[in-house]
């Protein structure tokens, strides 16, 4: 009988370990996830201002008589740094989509309902 309960309380303790290395490594993860949508949020701003600083320049480019600003050095530049600001953005938001699909695999573990009980 003694061998029967410690068999049954090693179990439930691996069950018990299982589930709380699951919960930090989830935790961790939503951690992750906060961070990532600050880097976003901060990611935005600077977009939103690489596109005033590329309107600015149009405007200017046509205030200076140019037939075509886009294809003024000016124009290209900025243009070229509003796409890589969302460029970026769009990388966070693909490691926020792994990070999840890593969440939700590890939420469907196969681990044993009941714990102690048989």
């Amino acid at each position: 009988m003694s061998s029967d309960f410690q068999e049954k309380a090693l179990k439930g303790l691996k069950t018990a370990w299982g589930y709380t290395k699951i919960f930090t490594l989830n935790s961790w993860r939503r951690v992750l996830l906060l961070g990532r949508y600050t880097l976003i949020c901060w990611q935005a701003q600077q977009l939103r201002r690489a596109r005033r600083f590329l309107g600015t320049q149009v405007l200017k480019a046509l205030e200076r008589g140019e037939v075509n600003p886009m294809l003024t050095a000016e124009v290209k530049d900025a243009l070229k740094k509003a796409r890589d600001l969302a460029e970026v953005k769009e990388r966070h938001y693909q490691a926020i989509a792994a990070l999840r699909e890593k969440i939700r695999t590890a939420c469907s573990c196969e681990f044993p309902s009941k714990g102690i009980e048989g």
